[in-house]
């Protein structure tokens, strides 16, 4: 019994030793081995972590490759509300009398139209063509343009009424708050160009190559997309039958070289579907830009002389400083005594040669019109000194004889754009204007509906106000200033 119970102890204290001896090195093997697991995991760890720190740090330095590394022009971002109209007292003698005219007809000077006092009369209204939103916004580098159809119809106080039945019945202002609220985007400048202003714009800038998306039309009535105008007849026999009749073509589609009479059957083109609505938006804001970029190409002078031609009244030309008048040769009587005493003292003599700029003004060649005035000659430059002798005489050039203008103006006498933006706000603005070409330019496509006409009401276009909030959102959000 004490035999096998030594033996036992024998055994097992062998067996202890050789099993802990066994555990002691796959214990030593799995530590080692998950200690080189665990420090494979941490580097690697601390590589992911050196990583996005680089990434980090690139991006908080240059976050968009794509934007350029040109720090930004001066200037703030700004929208502008721009308006086209159908006013051409030129073609039309049926407007609406204004206050003046009436008082005038009221006094015997002057009759106003001849339907005057008749309530029946249907005189022309004056109606919006087109209405753009321009936003250039400095932070996101980006020239962002906005079509708005002026049958888009919202609610008013006086009922539901179209964004042009706002501008002609309320004024610019109020187009201006109600594209604001259906925006939410202030309005800081607006400009209104009558279509008789059209040819000026045209002359002063150049004509411009649009792309038109469709063929345009006349049917005797109104500039129209379609190609046919659909008449309901009634027959001999008393049945009902469509006579289609082809519309006259104006404008073909494609590349389309657009000037002043151009301008003015583009803007007439009625929209009677959403696909009218987007041609014209194409070529209205294609226009828009060949516009802008054509004052961006210029220099900074001639720019600014150009704004002038666009803001300033025919009649304020001479007041510019840059404007050296003709100098008039033309030899003043003198009156004699016995014709009483002089009227005008200062008139008998010539005037001195302080009185004239020694250097006038040359005239500009890269202006993209002739400076010339139409129907006006040229006046030649006072004689210069007689020569010594054995030298050539100088070369002078000829002068204009009036103010940089390209067409006589005829009634009304105004500027060619409508508008408190003044020389002032274009400096402020020409930093940020000369980037048309750098930015990226964004095209916005205003939500609404179309809805046909039917028995008791007029085609409109239904605006979508709360998708159109919902689309202007990432403007009204703060940019972050590269």
């Amino acid at each position: 019994m004490l035999s096998a119970l030594k033996n036992f102890g024998v055994t097992f204290l062998i067996s202890a030793l050789i099993f802990g001896i066994i555990a002691y090195f796959a214990t030593l093997f799995v530590s080692r081995t998950v200690d080189d697991i665990l420090e494979v995991d941490h580097t690697a760890l601390e590589e992911i972590t050196a990583v996005e720190q680089e990434t980090t740090s690139e991006e908080t330095s240059t976050p968009d490759d794509t934007v350029p590394e040109e720090p930004l022009p001066d200037g703030e971002t700004f929208n502008l509300l721009l308006v086209t109209t159908d006013y051409r007292p030129d073609l039309y003698n049926d407007y609406a009398p204004d206050a003046e005219a009436i008082t005038k007809a009221a006094a015997g000077l002057d009759s106003a139209v001849p339907t005057l006092g008749i309530l029946s009369v249907d005189f022309r209204e004056v109606s919006a063509t087109s209405i753009v939103l321009l936003r250039v916004d400095r932070e996101r580098r980006q020239f962002v343009y906005t079509y708005f159809t002026p049958e888009m119809t919202v609610y008013t106080p006086s009922g539901y009424r179209s964004l042009s039945e706002i501008s002609t019945v309320y004024g610019m202002d109020s187009l201006a708050e109600y594209i604001n609220a259906m925006t939410g985007l202030k309005i800081h400048y607006t400009m209104l160009l009558d279509g008789y202003h059209f040819d000026e714009l045209s002359e002063i800038l150049g004509s411009v190559t649009v792309n038109l998306p469709r063929d345009i039309y006349d049917d005797g009535q109104e500039i129209t997309f379609e190609y046919d105008t659909k008449i309901q007849r009634v027959g001999e026999d008393g049945w009902p039958w469509t006579e289609s009749v082809p519309n006259k073509w104006l404008m073909g589609i494609g590349e389309n070289t657009v000037d002043g009479d151009a301008l003015w059957t583009l803007s007439l083109a009625a929209e009677h579907t959403e696909a009218d609505r987007d041609a014209k938006q194409s070529y209205t804001l294609s226009i828009v830009k060949a516009y802008l970029t054509a004052i961006a190409s210029l220099d900074e002078a001639a720019a600014h002389r150009v704004m002038e031609q666009l803001l300033t009244p025919e009649s304020g030309w001479s007041k510019y400083s840059w404007y050296v008048p003709p100098v008039d040769e033309t030899p003043v009587e003198k009156p004699s005594d016995a014709d009483g005493e002089n009227e005008n003292p200062a008139a008998e003599e010539p005037a001195q040669e302080e009185s004239v700029a020694e250097e006038p003004a040359e005239a500009d060649p890269d202006l993209p019109f002739d400076i010339t005035p139409v129907g006006s000659e040229t006046v030649p430059a006072p004689a210069p000194d007689e020569p010594e002798e054995g030298e050539e005489p100088a070369e002078t050039e000829a002068e204009p004889s009036g103010p940089i203008w390209v067409l006589p103006l005829g009634e009304p006498d105004a500027a060619v754009l409508s508008t408190e933006f003044t020389m002032t706000d274009f400096e402020n603005c020409y930093a940020l204007l000369k980037a048309v070409s750098s930015f990226s330019t964004v095209n916005v496509t205003y939500p609404c509906s179309y809805i046909p006409a039917a028995d008791n009401r007029a085609e409109v276009f239904d605006v979508k106000l709360r998708d159109g909030l919902e689309l202007f959102a990432q403007w009204r959000a703060p940019a972050k200033v590269q």
